[in-house]
């Protein structure tokens, strides 16, 4: 019989920080199994040789297993998702039959809502989600810069789950997540309230960078924009409160000038999709805060505006980008 322990991790979403819990997973003794979305990106995968992560000043490659649907990546007892908050049951859902009934699936991402989706499609599965501090952005196809070094929270999701017991699986990884490049985790008990402390942090800075098209110092000193920052910070606190979160120690508006300060030179992720074209993950996030305000019958009229102003501003650049390459 086969010890719950050594069944692999299998990571789907594999961009910047998928590829580096493959690289400290691997590097710290932890078999990876990667789930491409399809054949291009299995294609990309075996033409770069594998992941190649850039720490500091460590170059660490790693070359793991990796499937495209159709093809059989052995059961799933442990699902590590790190795609795009949009896009959780489509990377998912390829895979189901490999899923075993009793499986630990974690959640990664930005934004919330997706567990909830999941829980929907997949009634019985024990899911649990993590909020992380750690930065990573991609260089090239499998190859990731890691940007800083933070410390990663999890903790249970479903409703089924005892918010104190930490499933062997993943206490393995708090154990043994000590080499380079290694990842500073954590169990918490109430996971709801740092996810919403980040989502709140991003709701408040990701769209309006995008906006603005600027990095996130430049948001301090912007006149359009920092007004902005804080009617948002306002009407988060406000659906915060009426959820039940604890409110941050130092408040929204200076936790997210610290974060702000610290993260000055860096592009939010939302600035980049919108750049290269990509969807964002803005329902996830501002989306989010828009409808459990709804419930309260809070207008949330900053963030409504928001949306709207984001989803224009990325139309008119898919536009200029279209017209530039057919020149």
């Amino acid at each position: 019989m086969t010890h719950l322990s050594s069944y692999p991790w299998h990571i789907t979403g594999v961009g910047a920080i998928g590829s580096l819990w493959a690289s400290a997973l691997t590097t710290n003794g932890i078999s990876v199994r990667l789930l491409l979305k399809d054949e291009p990106q299995l294609q990309r995968y075996q033409s770069a040789e594998g992941i190649l992560i850039h720490d500091g000043k460590h170059n660490i490659s790693i070359q793991p297993k990796a499937f495209r649907p159709t093809q059989d990546p052995g059961k799933i007892k442990h699902l590590l998702i790190c795609s795009k908050a949009y896009d959780t049951l489509d990377a998912v859902l390829p895979w189901r039959q490999n899923l075993a009934h009793d499986a630990v699936i974690l959640l990664l991402q930005n934004g919330m809502g997706s567990a909830q989706t999941l829980q929907r499609s997949l009634p019985n599965a024990n899911i649990y989600c993590a909020t992380s501090t750690d930065g990573a952005w991609r260089k090239g196809p499998f190859e990731v810069v890691r940007a800083g070094s933070g410390k990663t929270l999890i903790g249970s999701f479903s409703d089924h789950l005892d918010s104190a017991e930490i499933p062997p699986a993943i206490n393995a990884l708090l154990d043994k997540l000590d080499q380079q490049p290694c990842l500073k985790l954590a169990w918490h008990t109430d996971i709801r309230t740092p996810l919403w402390h980040k989502l709140a942090i991003n709701s408040v800075i990701n769209a309006l960078t995008a906006i603005y098209q600027c990095t996130n110092g430049e948001l301090i000193q912007h006149p359009q924009a920092w007004p902005r920052l804080q009617q948002l910070c306002i009407e988060t606190q406000d659906v915060m409160a009426r959820v039940g979160i604890v409110p941050m120690g130092q408040g929204l508006l200076n936790t997210s000038r610290r974060v702000l300060q610290l993260t000055a030179a860096n592009k939010s992720s939302m600035l980049q999709d919108c750049q290269a074209g990509r969807a964002t993950e803005i329902d996830a996030i501002n989306g989010y805060i828009i409808q459990q305000g709804a419930l309260y019958h809070l207008p949330c009229a900053a963030h409504k505006q928001i949306c709207e102003d984001l989803r224009r501003i990325c139309a008119t650049l898919a536009l200029q980008n279209g017209a530039q390459g057919s020149l």
